[in-house]
């Protein structure tokens, strides 16, 4: 039987105004990081850096099996509990494997990579992966004020890192990538420092492991895919573009995904009523939402289009991150919208069936870039603008296989047929 949205209360609680409130630290914190980087650090650097955090992104999905989704799904239930046995597997099995990635990946990079900073790219793997887990826990049992707040404590340490750097005397373009890993693995350590003390509430009970390693296979192949189609595209680009232009890229991306990133935190707290709600709860009223989301996003995307229009100047990919940006926002708009029914699927549909669905984007993806790098050599942020049409129709068609109607589309003509009615 499709499942119907889920009823969610129209007014924002305190929980969701905190998590707006916290993801608003996030990212004030994570520009002032950006525009501190792309200011003061070369670019050709900068741009290093970015692949680095990219590589560690794709590597985590591999470090955690792709259980970060099973970790929220089961730690409150239904189906097998999470114990602290799934939680030291996971990291057993993923970590060696996700390593070797990261390698291989570095290895079809043109960036520097020297010992050192292998070294401390391994060590961060590491507590990245220990944190993603233990905090997709806490957020199957409601607590997301952390998982909202973490990249924000990243951020902010990285800011005082080159601060500090800067104020010993040193030029922010001496400011090497091994540099700006140590002060990253730093970051990461505080804020596992900071999920230990969260005691009990957010740790799994003693335990073997409960979790199907066939399950936790699926997970990791549905993340893959999850992840080729929402933070691969800097680690594309920068197989084939200078590293100038993966800095602007990395800096335009960054702004452009605010928006969804606002509304994914605020849902984040409302995980428990998405995953347990019964049959009779999923209204059609959760669109409502959906709606509201939109427009919020509309809101910060104006802000958003100010702050680069007034830094650019100041930037030294400036001019380039603006272009960039203008060109990828209509595809992150439709994103502040579709990003709710997205997480509500993840939480109630079959893996497989996700993985199908993420699949098929990966391959209209894939074409979009041959098509864009034929068309426009140069220009590979056009490649955003063929993925808002067609995750537009893979979203509508989704929609009306699992909700019976096309949300979008029924928003379109009800808007139609309100300005008809009005006029005289």
């Amino acid at each position: 039987m499709p499942i119907r949205p889920l009823r969610l209360p129209s007014a924002l609680p305190l929980q969701g105004l905190g998590a707006l409130a916290s993801r608003f630290y996030v990212y004030l914190s994570g520009f002032l990081a950006v525009f501190l980087l792309a200011a003061n650090v070369a670019p050709a650097r900068f741009g290093a850096y970015s692949v680095y955090q990219s590589v560690l992104e794709a590597a985590l999905v591999v470090g955690t099996l792709g259980s970060a989704l099973l970790f929220s799904r089961h730690a409150a239930g239904p189906g097998p509990r999470i114990r602290r046995g799934d939680l030291v597997r996971t990291l057993a099995i993923g970590l060696p494997i996700a390593l070797l990635l990261a390698l291989g990946m570095l290895a079809l990079q043109r960036v520097p990579a020297s010992a050192m900073a292998l070294v401390l790219m391994a060590a961060t793997l590491a507590v990245f992966s220990f944190n993603s887990l233990r905090l997709a826990y806490s957020r199957g049992l409601g607590h997301a004020g952390l998982l909202n707040l973490e990249s924000g404590l990243r951020s902010s340490i990285l800011v005082l890192g080159v601060v500090g750097f800067a104020a010993l005397g040193h030029a922010g373009d001496a400011l090497d990538v091994p540099q700006l890993l140590a002060i990253n693995l730093f970051a990461f350590v505080l804020v596992a420092a900071a999920i230990v003390r969260t005691g009990r509430a957010g740790r799994p009970p003693r335990g073997a492991a409960t979790l199907a390693l066939s399950a936790q296979g699926g997970a990791t192949v549905y993340s893959l895919l999850l992840f080729l189609l929402r933070k691969s595209d800097l680690l594309v680009v920068a197989f084939f573009m200078p590293l100038g232009y993966v800095g602007a890229f990395k800096l335009a991306f960054l702004l452009a995904e605010a928006p969804s990133q606002f509304v994914q935190a605020f849902l984040y707290t409302r995980t428990p009523a998405m995953r347990t709600a019964s049959a009779g709860q999923l209204e059609a009223s959760a669109f409502r939402l959906a709606r509201q989301s939109f427009l919020l996003g509309c809101g910060l995307f104006a802000g958003l289009a100010a702050l680069i229009v007034l830094a650019a100047p100041l930037l030294k990919v400036g001019h380039e991150a603006l272009e960039i940006f203008l060109c990828i926002a209509p595809y992150f708009l439709l994103r502040t919208y579709t990003v709710h029914h997205e997480m509500l699927l993840a939480l109630r549909v079959p893996v497989a069936s996700l993985a199908r669905w993420a699949l098929l984007e990966v391959g209209l993806r894939l074409l979009s870039y041959a098509v864009v790098i034929r068309a426009f050599p140069g220009q590979p942020h056009y490649v955003f603008l063929l993925a808002c049409a067609s995750d537009f129709v893979l979203y509508e068609l989704r929609m009306r296989l699992e909700f019976g109607s096309y949300p979008i589309v029924r928003i379109a003509r009800g808007l139609a047929h309100g300005a008809l009615r009005s006029r005289p």
